[in-house]
């Protein structure tokens, strides 16, 4: 079992990136809930981030890709803006257990 940290380390709306075994990871904190997908943009594979743990637009209402400023939907992962418009972002599959996010593979 992978416990990646509390939920209560990742501020509620915001994002924490991981590595697990050589995969980049992004961990998304949803009020009690956490969702999880590879730290890679579908348009070029490149990291969301450009600094560490900055996944989110101003605005805070989704993912960002630092390089392209694709927008991607928080629950879903979809693009919904930018150049991968209609991809997903990767989902990893996380729980949230006794308050710890635990990597569910």
């Amino acid at each position: 079992m992978n416990i990646l940290c509390y939920l209560t380390e990742i501020p509620d709306g915001q994002a924490r990136g991981f590595c697990i075994g050589g995969r980049e990871l992004m961990v998304l904190r949803l009020g009690v809930e956490a969702r999880a997908y590879e730290n890679h943009c579908p348009h070029v594979g490149l990291p969301l981030e450009w600094q560490a743990n900055q996944f989110m637009s101003r605005d805070g209402e989704f993912i960002q890709c630092a390089n392209h400023g694709a927008l991607f939907d928080k629950a879903s992962g979809l693009c919904i803006y930018g150049p991968c418009a209609g991809k997903r972002l990767r989902p990893v599959a996380v729980a949230v257990e006794n308050g710890r996010v635990i990597l569910d593979e």
